[in-house]
């Protein structure tokens, strides 16, 4: 299914704790389909910027629930 990015935030939901160094920074990703029905998910900020994903891409999730662009 293609998902259109509406709309990525930075996670910073760790409580009154910080995020620990080995853990990867996250993005919040709110995704919508042709149905307009939203998805919310979780995906590597470091990823987002490799695959040069931003908001209003189109994209897909995989086999492994990574998010990969759509062209």
């Amino acid at each position: 299914m293609i998902y259109t990015v509406k709309r990525i935030e930075e996670d910073v939901d760790y409580g009154c704790e910080e995020r620990p160094e080995d853990v990867p920074v996250m993005a919040v990703v709110t995704l919508t389909n042709s149905l307009g029905e939203e998805l919310v998910i979780k995906a590597e900020d470091a990823m987002l910027y490799e695959c040069n994903i931003n908001e209003g891409d189109k994209v897909s999730i995989d086999a492994n629930n990574k998010l990969e662009k759509s062209y």
